[in-house]
């Protein structure tokens, strides 16, 4: 993901704050490596892709996997996790990703926790 960015992108995770915006490089790559460690079979499945106008590409996707141990309070090991996500992606004249939005559904975590799966 990180090469189809440019230099100087900038992201922004919603469920983190409206302010949250970082560079992609140095702050939420760090994100990006973090989640195939911490879930080793870690998925993502592209839903649905629409252009919008201009430059713009809204992207429906689902990350997840199987958990490598209990998180407390929220999964169980073994338990496979897929949690809705939505990102809007801007991109320059070289096709490059100059800013990231990623939303997230965190009810899903819940709903996990609530039916004690």
């Amino acid at each position: 993901m990180l090469a189809l960015c440019a230099d100087g992108a900038l992201g922004r995770y919603a469920p983190y704050g409206r302010e949250s915006v970082v560079p992609i490089r140095g702050g939420i790559d760090v994100i990006w490596h973090a989640f195939p460690n911490a879930v080793p079979n870690f998925r993502v499945k592209v839903i649905e892709l629409i252009p919008a106008e201009g430059n713009i590409v809204v992207i429906q996707a689902e990350m997840g996997g199987p958990m490598p141990a209990e998180v407390n309070g929220i999964a169980k090991k073994g338990q496979d996790v897929h949690i809705p996500h939505c990102y809007i992606l801007r991109f320059d004249t070289d096709s490059k990703i100059t800013r990231l939005d990623a939303y997230w559904d965190n009810t899903v975590l819940n709903s996990i926790k609530a039916s004690g799966v």
